[in-house]
Protein backbone atom coordinates (compact mmCIF):
# COMPACT_ATOMS: atom_id res chain seq x y z
CA UNK A 1 0.00 0.00 0.00
CA UNK A 2 1.18 3.39 -0.82
CA UNK A 3 1.23 6.05 1.88
CA UNK A 4 -0.02 9.45 0.92
CA UNK A 5 1.63 12.49 2.32
CA UNK A 6 0.05 15.90 2.45
CA UNK A 7 2.16 18.95 2.69
CA UNK A 8 0.38 21.92 4.13
CA UNK A 9 1.75 25.34 3.89
CA UNK A 10 0.90 28.09 6.41
CA UNK A 11 -1.91 29.39 4.22
CA UNK A 12 -3.57 25.98 4.22
CA UNK A 13 -3.30 25.73 8.00
CA UNK A 14 -5.10 29.05 8.41
CA UNK A 15 -7.90 27.93 6.14
CA UNK A 16 -8.44 24.77 8.14
CA UNK A 17 -8.46 26.58 11.52
CA UNK A 18 -10.75 29.27 10.24
CA UNK A 19 -13.11 26.67 8.92
CA UNK A 20 -13.24 24.95 12.34
CA UNK A 21 -13.91 28.25 14.13
CA UNK A 22 -16.92 29.14 12.03
CA UNK A 23 -18.16 25.61 12.20
CA UNK A 24 -18.00 25.65 16.01
CA UNK A 25 -19.62 29.08 16.25
CA UNK A 26 -22.46 28.08 14.03
CA UNK A 27 -23.07 25.12 16.32
CA UNK A 28 -23.53 27.35 19.45
CA UNK A 29 -27.04 28.38 20.49
CA UNK A 30 -28.13 32.05 21.41
CA UNK A 31 -29.93 33.20 24.65
CA UNK A 32 -33.59 32.32 24.85
CA UNK A 33 -36.23 34.87 25.92
CA UNK A 34 -36.71 32.98 29.18
CA UNK A 35 -33.01 33.21 29.95
CA UNK A 36 -32.97 36.94 29.22
CA UNK A 37 -35.95 37.49 31.51
CA UNK A 38 -34.34 35.43 34.25
CA UNK A 39 -31.06 37.31 34.03
CA UNK A 40 -32.90 40.63 34.00
CA UNK A 41 -34.83 39.60 37.11
CA UNK A 42 -31.68 38.57 38.93
CA UNK A 43 -30.08 41.87 38.00
CA UNK A 44 -33.10 43.84 39.22
CA UNK A 45 -33.22 41.94 42.53
CA UNK A 46 -29.48 42.45 43.04
CA UNK A 47 -29.82 46.15 42.33
CA UNK A 48 -32.74 46.40 44.77
CA UNK A 49 -30.81 44.60 47.50
CA UNK A 50 -27.80 46.84 47.03
CA UNK A 51 -30.00 49.95 47.07
CA UNK A 52 -31.76 48.76 50.24
CA UNK A 53 -28.47 48.07 51.99
CA UNK A 54 -27.13 51.48 51.04
CA UNK A 55 -30.36 53.18 52.24
CA UNK A 56 -30.35 51.27 55.53
CA UNK A 57 -26.73 52.15 56.21
CA UNK A 58 -27.37 55.78 55.29
CA UNK A 59 -30.42 55.98 57.56
CA UNK A 60 -28.52 54.36 60.43
CA UNK A 61 -25.73 56.89 60.01
CA UNK A 62 -28.22 59.78 60.10
CA UNK A 63 -29.87 58.31 63.21
CA UNK A 64 -26.48 58.02 64.88
CA UNK A 65 -25.65 61.62 63.97
CA UNK A 66 -28.97 62.82 65.45
CA UNK A 67 -28.37 60.91 68.70
CA UNK A 68 -24.83 62.25 68.94
CA UNK A 69 -26.09 65.81 68.44
CA UNK A 70 -28.61 65.37 71.29
CA UNK A 71 -26.04 63.73 73.59
CA UNK A 72 -23.43 66.42 72.91
CA UNK A 73 -25.97 69.17 73.59
CA UNK A 74 -27.00 67.51 76.86
CA UNK A 75 -23.38 67.28 78.02
CA UNK A 76 -22.76 70.92 77.14
CA UNK A 77 -25.81 72.15 79.07
CA UNK A 78 -24.96 69.95 82.04
CA UNK A 79 -21.49 71.46 82.27
CA UNK A 80 -22.79 75.04 82.02
CA UNK A 81 -25.42 74.43 84.71
CA UNK A 82 -22.77 72.85 86.92
CA UNK A 83 -20.32 75.73 86.57
CA UNK A 84 -22.85 78.46 87.28
CA UNK A 85 -24.81 76.79 90.09
CA UNK A 86 -21.77 75.51 91.97
CA UNK A 87 -20.19 78.98 91.92
CA UNK A 88 -23.35 80.81 93.08
CA UNK A 89 -23.72 82.37 96.54
CA UNK A 90 -27.49 81.92 96.73
CA UNK A 91 -30.72 81.76 94.78
CA UNK A 92 -32.48 85.03 94.01
CA UNK A 93 -35.50 83.43 92.38
CA UNK A 94 -36.46 79.96 91.21
CA UNK A 95 -39.65 79.02 89.39
CA UNK A 96 -40.22 76.42 86.70
CA UNK A 97 -37.76 77.04 83.86
CA UNK A 98 -36.47 80.29 85.42
CA UNK A 99 -33.47 80.47 87.75
CA UNK A 100 -31.73 83.61 89.02
CA UNK A 101 -28.49 83.15 90.96
CA UNK A 102 -26.60 85.59 93.15
CA UNK A 103 -22.91 85.53 92.22
CA UNK A 104 -19.75 86.70 93.98
CA UNK A 105 -18.44 88.20 90.76
CA UNK A 106 -20.32 91.50 90.35
CA UNK A 107 -19.90 91.36 86.57
CA UNK A 108 -21.90 88.11 86.52
CA UNK A 109 -24.49 89.05 89.16
CA UNK A 110 -27.19 88.01 88.69
CA UNK A 111 -26.76 84.94 86.50
CA UNK A 112 -30.10 83.99 84.97
CA UNK A 113 -31.24 80.89 83.09
CA UNK A 114 -34.54 80.88 81.21
CA UNK A 115 -36.34 78.87 78.53
CA UNK A 116 -38.15 80.44 75.57
CA UNK A 117 -39.24 78.91 72.25
CA UNK A 118 -37.26 75.68 72.88
CA UNK A 119 -34.05 77.65 73.56
CA UNK A 120 -32.21 77.92 76.89
CA UNK A 121 -30.82 81.40 77.47
CA UNK A 122 -28.06 82.51 79.83
CA UNK A 123 -27.65 86.10 80.94
CA UNK A 124 -24.83 87.20 83.22
CA UNK A 125 -25.01 90.60 84.89
CA UNK A 126 -25.94 93.37 82.50
CA UNK A 127 -24.78 91.37 79.48
CA UNK A 128 -26.97 90.20 76.67
CA UNK A 129 -28.82 86.90 76.65
CA UNK A 130 -26.84 84.08 75.06
CA UNK A 131 -28.59 81.11 73.45
CA UNK A 132 -27.14 77.83 74.72
CA UNK A 133 -28.64 75.65 71.98
CA UNK A 134 -29.65 75.93 68.34
CA UNK A 135 -33.33 74.95 68.23
CA UNK A 136 -33.06 74.31 64.50
CA UNK A 137 -30.93 71.30 65.40
CA UNK A 138 -31.73 70.35 69.00
CA UNK A 139 -34.75 71.68 70.90
CA UNK A 140 -35.08 71.93 74.67
CA UNK A 141 -38.64 70.70 75.10
CA UNK A 142 -38.77 71.05 78.89
CA UNK A 143 -36.66 72.54 81.67
CA UNK A 144 -37.36 72.71 85.38
CA UNK A 145 -35.29 74.07 88.27
CA UNK A 146 -36.39 72.84 91.71
CA UNK A 147 -34.75 73.29 95.12
CA UNK A 148 -33.93 69.97 96.70
CA UNK A 149 -36.50 68.82 99.17
CA UNK A 150 -39.23 69.39 96.58
CA UNK A 151 -41.74 67.57 98.80
CA UNK A 152 -42.06 70.85 100.63
CA UNK A 153 -40.16 73.86 101.89
CA UNK A 154 -40.08 74.89 105.54
CA UNK A 155 -41.17 78.37 106.59
CA UNK A 156 -38.57 81.09 107.22
CA UNK A 157 -37.45 81.85 110.78
CA UNK A 158 -37.46 85.53 109.86
CA UNK A 159 -40.79 85.86 108.07
CA UNK A 160 -43.32 83.50 109.61
CA UNK A 161 -46.23 85.55 110.99
CA UNK A 162 -49.76 86.07 109.68
CA UNK A 163 -52.14 88.52 111.37
CA UNK A 164 -55.76 88.48 112.47
CA UNK A 165 -57.52 91.37 114.20
CA UNK A 166 -59.26 89.03 116.66
CA UNK A 167 -56.52 86.64 117.78
CA UNK A 168 -53.36 88.54 116.80
CA UNK A 169 -50.23 86.82 115.48
CA UNK A 170 -50.39 83.39 113.91
CA UNK A 171 -46.95 81.73 113.80
CA UNK A 172 -46.21 79.53 110.78
CA UNK A 173 -42.80 78.38 112.06
CA UNK A 174 -43.67 77.52 115.65
CA UNK A 175 -41.84 74.46 117.04
CA UNK A 176 -43.90 71.33 116.48
CA UNK A 177 -45.91 72.84 113.64
CA UNK A 178 -43.59 71.37 111.02
CA UNK A 179 -45.27 73.20 108.14
CA UNK A 180 -44.20 72.14 104.67
CA UNK A 181 -45.16 74.22 101.63
CA UNK A 182 -45.21 72.40 98.27
CA UNK A 183 -43.00 73.75 95.53
CA UNK A 184 -45.51 73.70 92.73
CA UNK A 185 -48.66 71.60 92.84
CA UNK A 186 -49.32 69.74 96.07
CA UNK A 187 -50.74 69.83 99.59
CA UNK A 188 -49.58 71.86 102.57
CA UNK A 189 -48.89 69.99 105.76
CA UNK A 190 -48.41 70.86 109.42
CA UNK A 191 -50.01 73.42 111.71
CA UNK A 192 -49.88 77.17 112.39
CA UNK A 193 -49.88 78.35 116.01
CA UNK A 194 -52.19 81.02 117.46
CA UNK A 195 -49.76 82.64 119.88
CA UNK A 196 -52.31 84.40 122.12
CA UNK A 197 -54.37 81.28 122.75
CA UNK A 198 -51.89 78.40 122.71
CA UNK A 199 -53.90 76.62 120.01
CA UNK A 200 -53.31 75.30 116.52
CA UNK A 201 -54.70 75.81 113.05
CA UNK A 202 -54.34 72.52 111.22
CA UNK A 203 -53.55 72.80 107.49
CA UNK A 204 -54.06 69.11 106.78
CA UNK A 205 -56.01 66.32 108.44
CA UNK A 206 -52.68 64.46 108.69
CA UNK A 207 -51.62 66.97 111.37
CA UNK A 208 -54.49 65.93 113.66
CA UNK A 209 -54.55 62.32 112.44
CA UNK A 210 -58.23 62.69 111.58
CA UNK A 211 -58.33 61.88 107.85
CA UNK A 212 -60.34 58.72 108.43
CA UNK A 213 -63.23 60.77 109.85
CA UNK A 214 -62.88 64.19 108.22
CA UNK A 215 -60.73 64.73 105.12
CA UNK A 216 -59.50 68.30 104.69
CA UNK A 217 -56.38 70.12 103.56
CA UNK A 218 -55.01 73.30 102.06
CA UNK A 219 -53.56 72.75 98.59
CA UNK A 220 -51.49 74.67 96.04
CA UNK A 221 -51.76 74.55 92.26
CA UNK A 222 -48.73 74.81 89.97
CA UNK A 223 -48.96 78.62 90.04
CA UNK A 224 -49.00 78.89 93.82
CA UNK A 225 -52.73 79.60 94.24
CA UNK A 226 -53.94 78.09 97.51
CA UNK A 227 -57.37 76.56 98.00
CA UNK A 228 -59.15 74.31 100.46
CA UNK A 229 -59.80 74.53 104.17
CA UNK A 230 -57.85 74.55 107.43
CA UNK A 231 -59.32 73.70 110.83
CA UNK A 232 -59.14 75.30 114.26
CA UNK A 233 -60.59 73.56 117.32
CA UNK A 234 -61.49 76.99 118.70
CA UNK A 235 -62.78 78.72 115.55
CA UNK A 236 -63.78 76.04 113.08
CA UNK A 237 -63.16 76.11 109.34
CA UNK A 238 -60.85 78.61 107.63
CA UNK A 239 -61.16 79.05 103.85
CA UNK A 240 -58.11 79.88 101.74
CA UNK A 241 -59.88 80.73 98.48
CA UNK A 242 -63.24 82.01 97.32
CA UNK A 243 -63.11 79.41 94.53
CA UNK A 244 -64.32 76.79 97.03
CA UNK A 245 -65.26 79.05 99.93
CA UNK A 246 -69.00 78.40 100.05
CA UNK A 247 -70.65 76.31 102.73
CA UNK A 248 -70.83 73.44 100.26
CA UNK A 249 -67.44 74.14 98.72
CA UNK A 250 -68.87 76.20 95.88
CA UNK A 251 -67.30 79.21 94.15
CA UNK A 252 -68.32 82.48 95.84
CA UNK A 253 -65.81 84.79 94.13
CA UNK A 254 -68.59 86.83 92.51
CA UNK A 255 -69.71 88.03 95.95
CA UNK A 256 -66.49 87.75 98.00
CA UNK A 257 -63.24 87.78 96.08
CA UNK A 258 -60.35 86.59 98.27
CA UNK A 259 -57.53 84.09 98.34
CA UNK A 260 -53.98 83.32 99.39
CA UNK A 261 -51.07 82.89 96.97
CA UNK A 262 -47.49 81.72 97.32
CA UNK A 263 -44.91 83.16 94.94
CA UNK A 264 -43.39 80.30 92.95
CA UNK A 265 -40.12 82.22 92.70
CA UNK A 266 -39.62 83.59 96.24
CA UNK A 267 -41.97 81.54 98.43
CA UNK A 268 -43.64 84.72 99.72
CA UNK A 269 -47.29 84.46 100.79
CA UNK A 270 -49.85 87.15 100.03
CA UNK A 271 -53.59 87.72 100.32
CA UNK A 272 -56.23 86.76 102.87
CA UNK A 273 -57.92 83.67 104.26
CA UNK A 274 -61.43 83.85 105.77
CA UNK A 275 -63.01 82.53 108.95
CA UNK A 276 -66.68 83.03 109.80
CA UNK A 277 -65.71 83.33 113.47
CA UNK A 278 -62.61 85.56 113.44
CA UNK A 279 -62.76 87.19 110.01
CA UNK A 280 -59.78 87.92 107.74
CA UNK A 281 -56.30 86.47 108.20
CA UNK A 282 -53.62 88.56 106.45
CA UNK A 283 -50.41 86.96 105.19
CA UNK A 284 -48.45 90.01 104.03
CA UNK A 285 -48.19 93.62 105.14
CA UNK A 286 -48.10 94.65 101.47
CA UNK A 287 -51.85 93.98 101.37
CA UNK A 288 -52.50 94.09 105.11
CA UNK A 289 -54.51 97.28 105.38
CA UNK A 290 -58.27 97.39 105.77
CA UNK A 291 -58.56 98.08 102.05
CA UNK A 292 -55.70 95.82 101.07
CA UNK A 293 -53.15 98.65 101.13
CA UNK A 294 -49.45 98.43 102.00
CA UNK A 295 -48.82 98.91 105.74
CA UNK A 296 -45.26 97.56 105.83
CA UNK A 297 -43.88 100.90 107.02
CA UNK A 298 -45.76 100.47 110.31
CA UNK A 299 -46.08 96.71 110.58
CA UNK A 300 -43.53 94.61 108.68
CA UNK A 301 -44.75 91.03 108.53
CA UNK A 302 -45.32 88.19 106.08
CA UNK A 303 -45.13 84.45 105.74
CA UNK A 304 -42.39 83.17 103.46
CA UNK A 305 -41.04 79.69 102.85
CA UNK A 306 -37.39 78.78 102.35
CA UNK A 307 -37.42 77.58 98.75
CA UNK A 308 -34.73 80.13 97.81
CA UNK A 309 -32.54 79.23 100.81
CA UNK A 310 -31.50 75.96 99.30
CA UNK A 311 -28.02 74.49 99.10
CA UNK A 312 -28.75 72.35 96.07
CA UNK A 313 -30.83 72.59 92.90
CA UNK A 314 -32.36 69.76 90.88
CA UNK A 315 -32.46 70.30 87.11
CA UNK A 316 -34.89 68.27 84.99
CA UNK A 317 -34.35 68.70 81.24
CA UNK A 318 -35.54 67.06 78.01
CA UNK A 319 -34.06 67.46 74.52
CA UNK A 320 -35.32 66.51 71.07
CA UNK A 321 -33.63 66.45 67.68
CA UNK A 322 -35.48 68.88 65.44
CA UNK A 323 -36.67 66.78 62.50
CA UNK A 324 -40.04 65.65 61.17
CA UNK A 325 -38.52 62.46 59.75
CA UNK A 326 -39.29 59.41 61.92
CA UNK A 327 -35.89 57.90 61.21
CA UNK A 328 -34.24 60.96 62.77
CA UNK A 329 -36.28 60.83 65.97
CA UNK A 330 -33.87 61.26 68.90
CA UNK A 331 -34.79 62.41 72.41
CA UNK A 332 -33.05 62.44 75.76
CA UNK A 333 -34.12 63.38 79.28
CA UNK A 334 -31.91 63.78 82.31
CA UNK A 335 -31.97 64.89 85.92
CA UNK A 336 -29.02 66.60 87.58
CA UNK A 337 -28.49 67.81 91.14
CA UNK A 338 -25.88 70.52 91.74
CA UNK A 339 -24.76 71.90 95.09
CA UNK A 340 -24.22 75.61 95.73
CA UNK A 341 -20.67 75.11 96.93
CA UNK A 342 -20.16 78.81 97.70
CA UNK A 343 -23.46 79.24 99.54
CA UNK A 344 -21.78 79.56 102.93
CA UNK A 345 -18.94 81.80 101.74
Amino acid sequence: MKTKFFILNSHSKFQILNSKFFSSRSARKGFTLMELLMYAGILAISAGLVTGIVYTISRANLKTQAEEAVNNQMMRLEEIFRQKIESAKSVNSISGSYLSLEMSDSDKDPTVFSLSNDIVYLQEGSGSQVALNDSNEVKVTSLSFVPTGASGAAVSDTYHYAWNDQVGWIDWAYPGGNIRVPIGEGDLDGGAYIVSEDSWISLNCNFTDSCSTVDYKVSSDADGNLSGWAWSDNYGWISFSCTDGGSNGEDICSTSDYGVTVSTSTGEFDGHAWSENIGWISFNCKTGGSNGEDICSTSDYKVQDLRTKTFAIKVDISLQYNSTKPELSATKSNTFVFNLINANK
